[in-house]
């Protein structure tokens, strides 16, 4: 957490229930884009982290932040499009990140037994 803050902290300084914030960070509920907002407020950075976990370090000339062409994509959905790819990225996104945990875990271990 920024700061060292814990999830009760942070809950309170952005205006929800840990419960509601605990939900959307397992998944069990979609990240809102209020909530998504005010932490990318927070934590300064971009929506493509929130949602993807991508971190775009990419910049163009004139220094503005050079959005993921998934965005456009995105954009020219209908809202049913929207629900059906959502459907569809959640569980992808799901095992990405249960993926990296379990990598993570592993480099830990051989860390540990060194």
């Amino acid at each position: 957490m920024r700061e060292g803050l814990t999830q009760e902290e942070l809950c309170e300084r952005i205006g929800y229930t840990s419960n509601y914030y605990g939900q959307a960070e397992r998944g069990a509920i979609p990240l809102s884009r209020k909530l998504a907002e005010k932490l990318r407020v927070f934590y300064r950075t971009t929506f493509e982290y929130l949602y993807f976990g991508v971190r775009n370090d990419r910049v163009s000339e004139d220094t503005e932040y050079a959005r993921h062409p998934i965005y456009d994509i995105l954009e020219s959905c209908t809202e049913e499009e929207c629900d059906v790819l959502y459907e569809i990225v959640k569980p992808v996104i799901r095992n990405i990140r249960d993926y990296k945990t379990e990598e993570q875990a592993q480099t830990d271990e051989k860390d540990e037994n060194s």
